[in-house]
């Protein structure tokens, strides 16, 4: 079964629809203190430059085999021109630039294996009426050419209580499952803005922040605590290296990591979300293993970039 759906992935139609981010690692050397000043001095030697947010969302669906239809808003910036490197025969861009705010850019800083700095270029504003009606414009252009909408939410401004309340509504009113990720790494929850939303995905962290009471050793009652608080139709929680507990179609199902030589978790659970949103609900144990396992191998590579379908295949058939 697990063959069948992978194989099916390749005719799943995603509207992807969140802020984009570019992640740009700087590596290099100690070179002493900057003359006459007890500043460290760091010789550059790579700088790497990687999509991440829905970018990295987009990736993930597109290696899985996926046809993306992805909606986000860019400054008018020079940084803005690296996504026309963001190309393939399954994607649609609907890029809207916004000349009021930039192109979200996260710099991270290594000397030698040591991070030593983050440096973010981001404006945390909701964006304006105008590229509001835009991104709606945009949503209701392609709501029917679509098997399923996708949202991760890092909580950067394109995804207004505007926006999130039209996807809801959307999904409920074309039968279209909305599949929702929130991240709370730089402000409070914003889970309640969801509630009515198909399914949601939360790490333990946010999964307390939504229902303080969320025990992983109880995970029965607590999926039911936060699926009843939410009003949503499923709740998926990832635990790391400890697999995964959801509630999907009123049953409980647990499923177990998948272990792999782990490097970097880092778009381990942007590699989750996006294997989910492309399986099948009438199928959610093997499209949770399938979803374990890519997130599994997303976390065998350095920094945010996809692992491979042909590693997928193996890691199954292994």
């Amino acid at each position: 079964m697990k063959d069948k759906l992978i194989k099916s992935f390749k005719d799943k139609r995603i509207l992807l629809v969140g802020d984009a981010i570019l992640d740009v690692y700087i590596y290099g050397v100690a070179a002493g203190q900057g003359l006459g000043t007890s500043v460290p001095r760091i010789e550059e030697k790579k700088v790497e430059t990687s999509f991440g947010g829905n970018g990295l969302i987009a990736k993930n669906l597109l290696e899985l085999g996926g046809k993306v239809f992805f909606i986000t808003v860019v400054g008018d910036d020079e940084d803005a021109r690296y996504y026309d490197n963001l190309t393939h025969s399954r994607l649609k861009k609907y890029f809207i630039v916004d000349k009021t705010r930039p192109t979200i850019v996260k710099r991270r800083i290594f000397t030698g294996d040591v991070r030593t700095l983050h440096l973010n270029k981001v404006d945390h504003r909701d964006i304006d009426p105008s590229i509001e009606r835009k991104v709606i414009k945009n949503i209701d252009s392609l709501i029917n050419k679509v098997d399923a909408i996708v949202a991760m939410d890092p909580q950067h401004g394109l995804l207004t209580k505007k926006v999130i309340n039209h996807l809801k509504k959307i999904s409920k009113e074309k039968n279209i499952p909305l599949y929702i990720d929130t991240q709370i790494s730089h402000r409070p929850s914003n889970h309640h803005f969801y509630k009515g939303a198909h399914t949601m995905f939360l790490n333990e962290g946010e999964a307390k922040a939504v229902y303080p009471k969320f025990n992983s050793l109880k995970a029965g009652g607590s999926l039911e605590a936060i699926k009843k608080k939410l009003d949503l139709k499923n709740v998926i929680v990832k635990l790391g290296d400890h697999g995964s507990i959801a509630l999907i179609n009123n049953k409980f199902i647990k499923t177990p990591a998948i272990h792999v030589e782990a490097v970097d978790p880092c778009g381990a659970g942007d590699a989750f979300m996006s294997a989910f949103s492309l399986g099948d609900l009438d199928f959610p144990e093997e499209t949770l293993y399938i979803a374990n396992a890519w997130a599994a191998l997303s976390a065998t590579i350095p920094g945010t970039t996809p692992p491979k379908m042909i590693n997928l295949k193996k890691l199954l058939r292994d």
